[in-house]
Formats: structure tokens, C-alpha cells, sequence
């Protein structure tokens, strides 16, 4: 799907680099010589009108052709002269599809860089749960530009719900604006670490009243001071600063990594320490409690002191098991009931 609106002005930041760089209004599309791409499955277009924010750049009614693939489909580029191009993947925030950068897969390992060099074939593979994707070329020399958006099929979603234990909390935290419009799906999948930090920052948001914009300048801390290099994703930066998230070390954050029941439990208080609360809670005397880390012990005890997470069966806590969007969203009602008492 091609940008039929032109941008005058856009910016992306990506890994250890920012481009920024005026769009001539009449800039070309970028030659086809200098690259080829594909997806794995196709299953046809549509044409649709939508909104969408990249990195504060509002780009309003924008007519697009949308190509339509299905969930996990793959996108194949190959650059046959040093191109710059990202991947961007959008995420649904009150009727706007926000960006955030996706990492190509070259030689087996992810990496997140805007420019891949002659001869170099990078993937990408549309499996984040987000609804759109977007393949975005920039010719430094001419300042053309190509774009080719790929809108994610939801057939194969059909009866995609929580499992009955989950269902009724779910709901509830959806009822309750405690779950983004564009995390309402694919319950079962295990939360990312980017998403689970878009749902704390959506907590506070609720709980506050405020943005989180609003809440950051009242804590004097600002979304540049970003000290991940893998990640642009707001969210995730406002977490960070707030201290309810931290990375993997070496500038990391892993946004597209899973996240671990003893993490969770981590993150979790961590957000009601922002608020004050008294975190608190009894010794727990799980089965695998030597299996717990100690710098999530505290944390454990807690949740499972106030019911915000449960055992797993058999008197365990599972610490690094898994764990799932629907999960993540029982326990960040159960977390908004607690701060409500």
C-alpha cells in the first residue's frame, strides 16, 4: 500500500540514529532498480482511508491501497544498492494508528537499522499483533520516497476470545478503558514486553486523569531522554523514566520480547510504588520458591498477598513461565481495584 499524501517534513529516530529531512512536495517514488521486495501470502487489497502518527508527525485522511496478509505472514527485502529502509508497525490509539520501529531479521539475528547495505536481504515477519505494517524507502540522494502498507486479515481471529476463566476480567478491564483498543485481541498470545508497558502506561493514564505527557513534565522527566538504542516506542521510554520497567543491559530493552510471570509481577508493583502504595507483602511459601529470582521475591510476595497474580497449581508461582495477554489483563484489573480501595 503506497502514501498517496506526501509528508513535507518527516523524522524517524531508529537505533543509534535520527534522520531528519525535508520531502520535496513533488518527490518521486524511489526506482525499482535499487530493490525488491515481497510477502509471503497475499490475500488481495483494499482501499481505505486512516490517520496516522509517526513519531509526533500527524498525517490525517491519508487514501491508501492496502495490501491484506495474513497474521505471521513474512515480508522479504532485498536491497540491490545501500537503501534506507525501516519497518514501521502501528498500533490502534484512539482511532489513530501510532508507529513504532520493528527490527530486521539479516543473517538470523534482529536488528534495528534504517539503511541495508548492497546485496543485503532483511525480513520481517508481521507477528506482533498489530494491524497495520508499513515498508518505508528514502532516497538521500533525490529525496524520493515509497511506501507500502500491509493491513493484517482478521479472519483467521474469528472466535479469537479469552479462555473462560479469563473471560469475565477481561471484559471488565476492557469495560474499564484498562486495555488499549489496539491490544483487544489475541488474547492468548503472550504479551510482548512493549505491550505490557503500553498497558502501565495505560493504567496511569486512567487512574491519573492525565496523559502521560502531562504526567512526565509534572515528574520533571522528558521522552527524549530515551536510554534504550532497540526502541522508540513512547510507552515503553515513559515506563523506563518512571521506573516501573528497565531493560536488558547494554542499552537493550527488548520491546518485542516476552515477558516472565516473575517480570510481570515486578512491573506491577512497581506501578503501585509510583503511586505511594505500601508494597509490602506476607513471605510466600510457594513449592518453587528457590526457583524465584531475589530481586523479584518482594515483588511475588506482594501480588500474590493482594491477589493481583495467583499461584499456577500445586502450590508453584511458575516464575519464569510465560505469560499472556489475557493474564496481563486480569491482573491489571485486579491491580486498578486494589489502588481503588
Amino acid at each position: 500500500m503506497k502514501r498517496t499524501k506526501k509528508a513535507l517534513f518527516v523524522m524517524m529516530t531508529v537505533c543509534l540514529m535520527s534522520l531528519s529531512f525535508i520531502m520535496p512536495a513533488a518527490a518521486a517514488e524511489v526506482t525499482k532498480d535499487k530493490y525488491t521486495y515481497s510477502v509471503s501470502k497475499s490475500l488481495g487489497e483494499v482501499d481505505e482511508v486512516i490517520t496516522i502518527e509517526d513519531l509526533g508527525e500527524l498525517y490525517e485522511d491519508m487514501e491508501v491501497t492496502s495490501t491484506i496478509v495474513p497474521d505471521k505472514a513474512v515480508l522479504t527485502f532485498t536491497a540491490k544498492a545501500t537503501t534506507s529502509a525501516v519497518v514501521l508497525g502501528y498500533s490502534l490509539e484512539k482511532g489513530i494508528l501510532v508507529s513504532e520501529s520493528l527490527p530486521w531479521t539479516i543473517k538470523g539475528k534482529k536488528e534495528l537499522v534504517n539503511s541495508l547495505a548492497a546485496n543485503t536481504t532483511g525480513t520481517v515477519a508481521f507477528e506482533y499483533g498489530l494491524p497495520y505494517y508499513e515498508l518505508f524507502l528514502f532516497d538521500e540522494t533525490t529525496g524520493d520516497q515509497t511506501s507500502y502498507f500491509f493491513k493484517i486479515d482478521k479472519g483467521n481471529a474469528v472466535g479469537d476470545q479469552p479462555d473462560a476463566w479469563a473471560k469475565t476480567e477481561v471484559d471488565a478491564a476492557i469495560a474499564g478503558g484498562l486495555v488499549p483498543e489496539g491490544l483487544q485481541s489475541y488474547y492468548k498470545q503472550q504479551i510482548s514486553r512493549a505491550d505490557f508497558a503500553k498497558l502501565i502506561v495505560n493504567l496511569l493514564e486512567v487512574t491519573t486523569g492525565n496523559t502521560i505527557d502531562a504526567i512526565l513534565e509534572e515528574n520533571e522527566v522528558s521522552l527524549s531522554d530515551n536510554p534504550f538504542t532497540d526502541t522508540t516506542i513512547k510507552q515503553v521510554i515513559a515506563a523506563n523514566l518512571m521506573g516501573i520497567v528497565n531493560g536488558k543491559g547494554n542499552g537493550k530493552f527488548d520491546p518485542y520480547g516476552s515477558i516472565t510471570r516473575q517480570e510481570a509481577a515486578v512491573m506491577l508493583t512497581n506501578t503501585v510504588d509510583v503511586f505511594g502504595f505500601d508494597i509490602t507483602g506476607d513471605a510466600s511459601t510457594f513449592a518453587d520458591n528457590k526457583e524465584i529470582a531475589s530481586w523479584a521475591k518482594p515483588s511475588v510476595d506482594f501480588v500474590f498477598t493482594f491477589g493481583v497474580m495467583n499461584g499456577t497449581g500445586s502450590n508453584n508461582f511458575s516464575p519464569k513461565g510465560t505469560y499472556t495477554r489475557q493474564q496481563a489483563y486480569a491482573t491489571i484489573l485486579r491491580l486498578s481495584n486494589l489502588m481503588a480501595e
